[in-house]
């Protein structure tokens, strides 16, 4: 069982403020967290920040901190009412980035009365933070063993990964490349990274490639369909020969191929499965490649539920009689406190009621859409090798910028539309619209509900 952290970026600098607000003393903080508990591995949502004020500190120098007991039992009976876990935070300005000795004795008892005032299932524990940031972090268990995390995920306008060996990893040569571009440490998160990618068609696969020959370590491939001869011009790594071949086998076989170590996990199903997109809940990172409106508005609250930042991508193709006369794409990447794709009318209700109609009860779908109650279906769209990769570009790129910066501090948009056939470029930061379950807080990083991110399902 591995155990990971994510915490939204506001959160963390909020927390950073405090915990260095007297440079000379140690300071500490708590942080509740929604556990999500998979086959292999426990996720802590941070869901709340609870700073130790200056009043319930009994002593404290740069070496050391006593806190008054009512401190704690606060944040417990917190924490258990909201049945979520606890973490003690707190600073080493001193410098020393391992937990002390000290905070070994210490944390022994303090986690002891955890597990008995706080009755929530999952695992509570603790971080340490010196100027450059987090440098220490651990579970303690129920029993009084401890565990380490494996990473934290810092995600907002920019993401920060912290791993427990982050820095023990080896960058074969042929990364030497990027590592001139971004540097070593980049290229050592890219190869530590689980991204899902959702569609593996035209954007998809290139996504895929891109991501695969990036250096990142593993994929999570989700797709429901079977590669058609008449796509070998757009879907990257197929063949005509691969006709009726399932679309995530020819990414997986692509990635074999390549022989950079990429680790593939290939899905034969659609994200519209409650099977499917819990899979999805342990990638740090999601890209969706689907046209379907059911799927991205599954997405579009997966996003918000487990603080799992999600670039969505499409290409629209405006052809008359074999002329071209529009092409837009876009990037809207999808995270709690930016406009999701209902806000921005990328997708809308009425939509995805009828594909989840047309899927699951043919005969009502098409008596309603005679009736006029949902939309027709719509023919396939032009699509095009070289805009659906200009496209899936984008969308990495966008990603590398979140991960590194490199479009500068000012870059905060959080949509990026391209006019191709001006080439020209547009980017927005929207927020929510206030009636959107969006813009409620109290749905950020919720994590596992049921039904699950309070939805109905179609059978399994």
């Amino acid at each position: 069982m591995r155990y990971t952290v994510t915490i939204r970026e506001r959160d963390y600098e909020k927390l950073y403020s405090h915990l260095f607000s007297n440079a000379s003393a140690e300071r500490a903080a708590y942080l509740l967290c929604r556990p999500v508990n998979t086959a292999d591995e426990t996720l802590l949502l941070t869901r709340k920040f609870i700073p130790v004020e200056s009043d319930d500190i009994v002593s404290s120098s740069s070496a050391h901190m006593k806190i008054g007991s009512r401190s704690y039992t606060r944040a417990m009976k917190q924490a258990n009412d909201r049945k979520e876990c606890m973490f003690f935070v707190h600073s080493h300005p001193d410098g020393y980035e391992q937990h002390s000795p000290q905070d070994d004795e210490e944390e022994e008892k303090l986690f002891r009365t955890m597990y008995v005032r706080i009755r929530t299932a999952g695992a509570h524990g603790s971080l340490v933070f010196t100027r450059s940031g987090i440098t220490s972090a651990r579970i303690w268990k129920e029993d009084g063993t401890r565990a380490p995390i494996e990473r934290i995920r810092i995600v907002g306008r920019r993401f920060r990964y912290w791993f427990s060996d982050q820095f023990h990893a080896h960058v074969p040569d042929f990364y030497d490349r990027q590592v001139r571009a971004f540097g070593r440490d980049t290229q050592v998160i890219l190869g530590r990274l689980n991204v899902g990618i959702v569609g593996v068609g035209g954007t998809g696969s290139a996504v895929a490639e891109q991501l695969i020959r990036l250096g990142v370590g593993s994929l999570v491939l989700a797709d429901g369909g079977s590669f058609e001869a008449s796509n070998v011009n757009r879907v990257y790594g197929s063949r005509l020969i691969d006709a009726d071949i399932p679309k995530v086998q020819i990414v997986e076989r692509l990635a074999t191929d390549v022989g950079l170590g990429t680790k593939v996990t290939a899905i034969q199903r659609p994200v519209t499965y409650r099977s499917v997109i819990r899979q999805f809940r342990n990638c740090d990172i999601v890209f969706c490649c689907t046209d379907d409106e059911w799927g991205r508005s599954i997405l579009t609250k997966f996003s918000i539920y487990y603080l799992v930042p999600v670039f969505d991508m499409g290409v629209k193709i405006d052809s008359q009689n074999g002329t071209i006369r529009s092409i837009q794409g876009r990037v809207t990447t999808l995270l709690p406190g930016s406009a999701c794709l209902f806000c921005r009318d990328r997708i809308t209700a009425l939509r995805v009621r009828a594909e989840s109609l047309r899927a699951l009860s043919p005969e009502q779908a098409a008596e309603l859409e005679q009736e006029g109650y949902i939309p027709e279906l719509e023919e396939p769209a032009p699509a095009v090798a070289p805009f659906t990769t200009m496209i899936a570009s984008s969308a990495v790129s966008e990603f590398l910028h979140r991960l590194t910066g490199f479009l500068g501090d000012e870059r905060e948009s959080s949509e990026v539309i391209h006019l191709i056939d001006h080439t020209r470029t547009r980017t927005n930061n929207k927020p929510s619209k206030p009636e959107c379950f969006c813009s409620d807080e109290t749905n950020f990083g919720r994590g596992d509900v049921s039904p699950l991110l309070d939805l109905t399902w179609r059978p399994e």
